[in-house]
């Protein structure tokens, strides 16, 4: 290109040039790849998947690493403010001009070779994880595992945080054709980890194919709280076991919090990695967007990306402690925008009767949003918006001190919530 293009510039040109939004398979971009020599990131790579909780084990994974002294290098996805997010060099998102410069190495590589939005990106963090010469490189894998564009690179710990139903279209219509595709990400004489405290006979019997050696929760790593602590026992490489006590108990989900420990135990790590540092790391670990909370002035925000039913019962589970722990007068009000292609009843069933009062938003220029007139077919007194924004100042507007304000259904819900937050000097 002739002339170079600014981040903005490049972004908008990718989400114009590939026909599909999701384009599964590893043919092409794995062409690309070996051109750019991509494949060997760092000297240690976790691929983390899972229908639930995989941004926040790789935030637990990076906040415990950064205290043990490693160059983190992670790439996540979706991002909810700036691009940018998407790919960390110890927790602090690249430069325009280090994206900009992956992208346009991209581009001279892959000749006549068509990259969806989602290839280019993972490529562009890989290049720069790679050039940034990080310790570990911390990968979330977008959807599934086994064709996904992150599995393109062989990991050494591979994590499968839980399973629940979704992107059926894709990945299959049962539990355990999902868990089959998203441990896929595991490779031969490398552990997988496993949240689920149940894995499903497909993922037994692909780790003993390959053959991998498996961690199950409640098996070879297990929590328990007593007396309003955590205490976590682990298995290390060399099969013997691990405890770490008095460690603080967190919004952060569950199992990914024990997967992240158990990949600090095989790590061979434990002899810096005690109970006291690892209590300090996960008092500290915030991750934007999951179960976030504000003030604005008595009425109380939670910001959720939650956007299928196993999420979103974990959120209504966080509002009904937040019912016992406060007076009867208060008001619930949800704010809510998500993709039509979602299962939007298994989604609402268990907020339903938690929540008051329904404002449900569009979201312009994409078309897998809902629209308004679907909202007002779904939900029974509900006040529809063209825009995020719009729906939260309505809201905000009937709220009364004490009320509860719960935003929630997508990225594109939360990412507009917390830039209009920012913009108005709220600390994220």
């Amino acid at each position: 290109m002739s002339q170079q293009l600014t981040l903005s510039e490049w972004l908008q040109l990718l989400e114009k040039r590939h026909p599909t939004e999701i384009e599964l398979g590893l043919a092409r971009i794995a062409r690309v790849a070996d051109r750019l020599q991509a494949g060997s990131v760092a000297p240690t790579v976790i691929s983390v998947a899972g229908t639930n909780g995989k941004g926040s084990c790789i935030a637990i994974l990076q906040n415990l690493l950064l205290s043990l002294g490693k160059r983190v290098g992670s790439y996540t996805s979706p991002h909810l403010i700036r691009y940018n997010e998407r790919i960390c060099i110890n927790g602090v998102p690249v430069a325009d001009e280090s994206i900009i410069r992956a992208f346009e190495d991209i581009e001279a590589a892959r000749g006549d070779i068509s990259l969806t939005y989602f290839e280019f990106g993972t490529l562009a963090a890989l290049l720069i994880l790679k050039r940034e010469k990080v310790d570990v490189a911390l990968l979330e894998v977008g959807l599934g595992g086994r064709l996904d564009a992150v599995n393109l690179v062989d990991a050494d710990f591979a994590v499968v945080t839980s399973i629940a139903l979704d992107h059926q279209q894709w990945l299959g219509s049962n539990l355990a054709d999902i868990a089959y595709e998203k441990a896929c990400i595991a490779r031969a004489g490398k552990p997988l980890i496993y949240g689920d405290r149940q894995p499903y006979g497909t993922v037994e019997q692909l780790c003993d194919e390959l053959p991998a050696p498996l961690f199950c929760n409640g098996k070879q790593f297990k929590g328990n709280i007593d007396g309003g602590k955590l205490s976590v026992t682990c298995q290390k490489a060399d099969g013997t076991e691990i405890s770490y006590r008095n460690l603080p108990v967190t919004s952060l989900p569950d199992e990914s919090l024990l997967c992240a420990l158990q990949v600090i135990s095989l790590m061979d790590l434990t002899a810096i990695a005690d109970s006291d540092l690892i209590a300090r790391s996960l008092n500290t670990t915030r991750i934007p967007g999951r179960l976030q909370q504000f003030d604005l002035q008595g009425v109380g925000m939670i910001l959720d990306v939650a956007h299928n039913p196993a999420a979103c019962q974990r959120l209504a589970h966080q509002l009904q402690s937040h019912a016992e722990e406060s007076h009867d007068q208060r008001r619930v009000k949800a704010v809510i925008a998500a993709m039509s292609d979602k299962d939007i009843e298994g989604m609402l069933s268990p907020l339903k009767p938690l929540v008051d009062d329904w404002y449900a938003a569009e979201i312009p220029l994409l078309a897998r949003a809902i629209s308004a007139q679907t909202w007002r077919q779904i939900l029974y007194n509900v006040a529809v918006f063209s825009s995020v924004e719009q729906a939260l100042e309505a809201a905000l507007d009937s709220a009364k001190s004490g009320d509860v304000i719960v935003v929630f259904g997508s990225f594109y819900a939360v990412g507009p919530v917390l830039a209009w937050l920012q913009a108005r000097g709220k600390s994220l």
